[in-house]
């Protein structure tokens, strides 16, 4: 396993569906912020299974939104067209990456549903601190992890797969023991992967940035901040569990971040997955 293998992987990747790329371009063609609400709506409707994938999203419990959302155009007006575009990256991604996330000791279920919290803590964190940057980041926080789907695929084809997954699960810095593999990190692998599918730029600037200093780019510190709060409360190892959020209070008090805001959000959507499976469990 190496870099120029993980490139490789990423190069072999199929292109995007017909309608992933109609949404897509209307998007690069626009502004986030002013593309079409009636255009997108229609686009997504246009596709059943991106619309029941969306819904699908948009109302899991464990997620801790309130509001039942039955329709797309609902969906759209109350989150916007720019977290749209998060929930319709995170789609087709799914549709294009087949994932076995053995490597990192997560079932394909559990990744997804990380996923989906670290976008949810997102979003309940700081869209009531700063509505405009929540959502540039609230879709990032969706897809983030995408690039552990292509190292662990690589990883999954290794002789050294059980040695990695027991270290990463161990270690206190798991981009460190990626970076001793494959000199690089899950994350900047997510930004060659974005940018393999001409997703947003700065998506991809602020992932090959999140580990590596990139004089090349310029990305908003605060943003990469706010990324690597989300990372640290929510991940492989744990989601929300007491070391976890341990280690993010710390994080937000030294970065001068609103620590009451963070444990409010973060405590809510604790609890929502907490008993959102205890409802699972109850159902079996």
């Amino acid at each position: 396993m190496s870099f120029k293998s993980l490139v490789n992987r990423i190069d072999t990747l199929p292109a995007l569906s017909y309608s992933a790329q109609k949404i897509l371009a209307m998007y690069a063609q626009e502004d986030d912020s002013d593309v079409d609400v009636r255009k997108l709506t229609r686009l997504i409707q246009e596709d059943t299974l991106l619309t029941a994938n969306i819904l699908g999203m948009i109302n899991d419990p464990k997620l801790g939104f309130n509001n039942k959302i039955t329709a797309v155009g609902q969906a759209v007006t109350l989150f916007g067209s720019r977290i749209m575009k998060g929930f319709i990256i995170s789609f087709v991604m799914k549709q294009r990456l087949q994932a076995d996330m053995g490597a990192y000791g997560i079932s394909n279920a559990r990744f997804n549903d990380m996923c989906h919290l670290q976008s949810a803590l997102l979003y309940q964190w700081y869209m009531k601190i700063d509505m405009n940057r929540a959502k540039t980041l609230v879709p990032l926080a969706l897809i983030m992890e995408a690039g552990k789907v292509v190292f662990a695929a690589e990883m999954n084809e290794s002789d050294y797969v059980d040695i990695f997954k027991e270290e990463i699960l161990s270690a206190e810095n798991m981009e460190e023991i990626e970076h001793r593999y494959s000199d690089t990190s899950s994350y900047y692998i997510g930004g060659l992967l974005f940018e393999h599918w001409n997703f947003s730029q700065y998506y991809s600037d602020l992932m090959k940035s999140l580990d590596f200093d990139n004089e090349d780019v310029k990305v908003d510190q605060l943003d990469l901040d706010i990324l690597d709060v989300v990372r640290t409360a929510i991940n492989v190892k744990g989601f929300l569990d007491k070391e976890n959020m341990a280690k993010a209070q710390a994080l937000v008090k030294s970065l001068g971040l609103d620590e009451v805001s963070f444990m409010h959000a973060a405590l809510r959507i604790k609890n929502a997955y907490e008993e959102a499976l205890r409802a699972k469990v109850e159902k079996l």
